[in-house]
């Protein structure tokens, strides 16, 4: 007779792009074991990876993690950590500038507990996947994936270069008043010889798209350990509620 199979309780959130319910299971010791492997290797294609994983493995049903935007992969993440681990963490908030010291560094960091089921995406007002570039063109954006998360460490590449291959892997359609060009209907060269054809105005616009993409965050209200001044701060991105 085989042993017994265990099984794990299911948990459902919304996935904040699309609204969608997304039932997941919490991590079990193999799910674990992936991550303090590639923890232990502090390298961050290994913990990408292992991230990427781990979703895979915990959440029911055919989402694409592959196709998930960056704020999507980190909120489910964190929702698995919660159900996992425990929904409640105590982080470590650096020093900040106070009142007492005449704008110098408070001389300890603070403690801070965090439930990490209150933890939310925060979109901007102001966010629009659609851009206009003048009055006749106008181009259509899409949210980086985990892939480009995984890419953020390649070595051969230069922060710019990094940078503008993700602005180039996210435009998802070129427009005018007569014609729509999707991603696929033009080759890699034409769209290099479009982006390095925008001049600085045109693509600061494109830059707003990524300076407003939504994002993990929570605002923190504690009292300074050194100086006893009540401040408000606000963590955002996954890393920061593993402090």
């Amino acid at each position: 007779m085989g042993l017994p199979k265990l099984n794990s309780t299911i948990h459902e959130t919304i996935l904040p792009s699309t609204g969608q319910v997304v039932k997941y299971r919490p991590f079990l010791v193999k799910e674990e074991k992936i991550l303090l492997t590639a923890m232990e290797s502090e390298d961050e294609k290994s913990i990408v990876g292992a991230v990427k994983q781990i979703l895979k493995n915990c959440i029911q049903g055919n989402l694409n993690i592959d196709e998930l935007p960056t704020f999507d992969v980190e909120f489910m993440f964190l929702r698995l950590r919660a159900k996992s681990v425990g929904e409640k963490i105590t982080v470590g908030l650096k020093p900040f500038p106070c009142a007492e010291n005449e704008g110098e560094l408070c001389k300890f960091s603070t403690e801070v507990e965090i439930n990490l089921e209150e933890v939310q995406v925060v979109k901007n007002e102001k966010h629009s996947s659609k851009i206009m570039i003048n009055d006749d063109i106008g181009i259509k954006l899409k949210y980086p994936d985990i892939n480009v998360l995984k890419d953020r460490g390649a070595k051969d590449q230069s922060d710019m270069e990094m940078g503008m291959s993700v602005i180039k892997n996210c435009i998802d359609m070129i427009f005018t008043k007569e014609e729509t060009h999707e991603r696929g209907s033009f080759t890699e060269e034409e769209l290099d010889e479009f982006v390095d054809s925008l001049n600085s105005e045109q693509f600061k616009k494109v830059k707003e798209f990524f300076d407003t993409i939504p994002k993990l965050s929570h605002t923190v209200e504690y009292t300074c350990k050194t100086c006893g001044e009540e401040k408000k701060t606000t963590i955002e991105g996954l890393s920061s509620f593993f402090g």
